[in-house]
């Protein structure tokens, strides 16, 4: 019967810009990390939902299903919920906080809480009577990290058969609870979400699961707090359960009773782990008395994504862990008695259809083609640096093959191609642009700059102290008085040449740049027409001076026949004057 969940998606990235980091991609320990647009995109048929990408991603674009609103919905309309508690809950919320807990999941709407310690208890078991009954002939690689089982199918499917055929400790609690209450749903209340692969295959008796770090925040958002542990010393009528230290790396091991011969070899870490089936594979017959407990994060579950997102303290919760799990410091397996459940079926089976199908093998031809558009042609030129997220550029040629990468990933390329293309910009622009350090020391030129100090292009000018090449008042200014920007003209009096300065600087890389303008035709034309000017002006001056000498002959003159021509009309005025008197006589 196909899963309700098998078209769901269980981890995806919010649809943010990515800062080209590549994080996400260099954790990924099977790189089901697809990036296309600079979106990293996961790949869910080859995600193993280990969470370490959502972990180191600097912008938190962890998208999860979240199912509290189902558990909520459910709840609401009646139905009966049972919470399978991940042995880990000791880590989280104290040594003696079961009751303390199951009371505030009551309060959250559910009807009642169990320590899926009964579950290890089962799946230890199983183990146990899977050693004897192997008795040394086959190699075993411990079922119970989800984590583990999807890499084994989807990486090393060779490895399937040497799987051991029982079910996790969340599933094996889950059908037990499911025979108590067969009318309830269960949901597993887990340290990361990686059990959430599990509720896709067809042994499946979970209905829901959250992590421990969603439980504190559905409690949080509704005001329930969960009541502080008690803090008395552990002592002989504490309920201690040996199959909770499970939650531990290498717990299985110090739960299960040892059989003769039989090699118990705990490991942690996805890396180390990869590294053991790398070594296991190759030749699996030599490992014949081996059971393998394999545990994907660093110690164990208590070490698991929602541990480190909560930060809840390491050393804090190994020392929680013990005490609710050994007695007196050591593995008492009389105390860890769950004989009532052991009729309870944990085998499990593993569907051929979650094999991963094998990526086609890249030709030698494709991968030189992609190396050479990331400009590797030849060995020398792969450095391997892994700033891509990828180990080797090989590596992530391939991907670029399989539509998982793009070739702008490639930091030092896309580096050396944006320098490349921004000499070739600031090399055939008309400005002269000079870069100097807060050391006053010349450090970059573009080509105008260069012919413009050294025509002949016999020195070097990198290096040089500024002030060598033109003034630097200006720039010492900038520096002292932490200015932004500056404007100025200098004039290089060996050159006899006018320049015209835009200054910025550059605080972060404690850096001036020196935009430059030659001005000399501007300055020329300029004293050029002011020299006109004063010449119009001076001619201007002694054309005002003469015609004002004329002006005052002109009035000389004139002023002395005005004078003769009053004498004149006097004289005249005087004869008619007389005339007029002789005739009246």
């Amino acid at each position: 019967m196909p899963s309700v969940y098998a078209d769901t998606s269980f981890l995806q990235f919010k649809k943010v810009h990515c800062r080209n980091c590549y994080k996400c991609v260099r954790n990924c320990p099977v790189k089901a990390i697809r990036v296309i647009n600079h979106q990293a995109q996961i790949l869910e048929d080859q995600c193993i939902l280990c969470e370490k990408c959502t972990l180191v991603c600097p912008q938190n674009a962890k998208e999860e299903l979240n199912m509290i609103p189902r558990v909520y919905d459910f709840i609401r309309n009646g139905g009966q919920v049972i919470a399978s508690l991940h042995p880990a809950y000791v880590a989280e919320f104290g040594t003696d906080s079961l009751s303390a807990l199951t009371e505030a999941l009551k309060k959250l709407g559910l009807s009642d809480a169990f320590d899926a310690a009964a579950g290890a208890y089962l799946v230890k078991t199983a183990y146990e009577d899977l050693v004897e009954e192997r008795a040394q002939e086959t190699p075993t690689i411990s079922s119970n990290c989800p984590v583990i089982v999807q890499l084994v199918q989807k990486r090393y499917p060779d490895l399937v058969p040497y799987l051991a055929p029982v079910l996790s400790v969340m599933q094996a609690h889950a059908r037990y609870l499911k025979e108590q209450y067969p009318d309830a749903r269960i949901l597993s209340v887990s340290p990361c979400i990686s059990g959430l692969a599990q509720m896709r295959e067809a042994d499946n008796y979970v209905d829901y699961v959250i992590t421990f770090s969603e439980l504190q925040e559905w409690l949080t958002a509704v005001q329930v707090q969960v009541a502080a542990p008690s803090s008395a010393p552990p002592d002989a009528d504490r309920d201690i359960r040996l199959s909770r230290i499970m939650a531990m790396s290498g717990g299985f091991t110090m739960a299960m009773h040892p059989s003769v011969h039989q090699r118990y070899l705990p490991a942690c870490g996805i890396d180390s782990c990869k590294q053991i089936l790398n070594e296991f594979m190759a030749d699996p017959d030599s490992y014949s008395n081996c059971f393998l407990e394999l545990n994907a994060c660093p110690n164990g579950c208590i070490g698991g994504p929602s541990f480190r997102r909560t930060k809840t303290g390491l050393l804090h919760g190994l020392i929680r862990l013990q005490n609710a799990s050994l007695y007196k410091g050591i593995s008492n397996y009389k105390r860890d008695d769950f004989s009532a459940q052991s009729l309870t079926d944990v085998s499990r089976h593993y569907d051929t259809f979650v094999l991963r199908q094998q990526e086609a093998e890249a030709s030698e031809e494709d991968i030189k083609k992609v190396l050479a558009q990331m400009g590797k042609f030849t060995p020398e030129d792969e450095l391997n640096c892994g700033a891509c997220g990828y180990n080797t550029c090989r590596e992530k040629a391939k991907a670029v093959l399989a539509g998982k990468a793009e070739i702008s990933m490639c930091v030092p390329f896309m580096r050396e191609r944006q320098e490349s293309y921004s000499n070739k910009i600031i090399n055939v622009m008309p400005g002269i642009l000079v870069t100097v350090d807060y050391q006053l020391k010349v450090i970059h030129m573009n080509q105008a700059a260069k012919d413009l100090f050294d025509p002949l292009h016999k020195r070097t000018l990198i290096g040089e102290t500024v002030s060598d090449l033109m003034d630097d008042y200006t720039l010492v200014n900038m520096i002292s008085f932490d200015k932004n920007m500056s404007h100025d003209q200098i004039y290089l009096e060996d050159r006899d040449i006018y320049l015209e300065r835009t200054l910025a600087n550059d605080r972060k890389n404690q850096l001036i740049l020196c935009v430059m303008k030659d001005i000399t035709r501007e300055i020329e034309e300029k004293q050029r027409i002011r020299k006109a000017q004063n010449n119009a002006a001076a001619m201007a001056d002694k054309l005002a001076s003469e015609q004002l000498k004329l002006v005052h002959q002109i009035a000389s003159l004139l002023g002395e026949t005005a004078a003769d021509t009053k004498v004149a009309v006097e004289q005249l005025k005087r004869t008619i004057l007389r005339e007029d008197e002789d005739r009246d006589e």
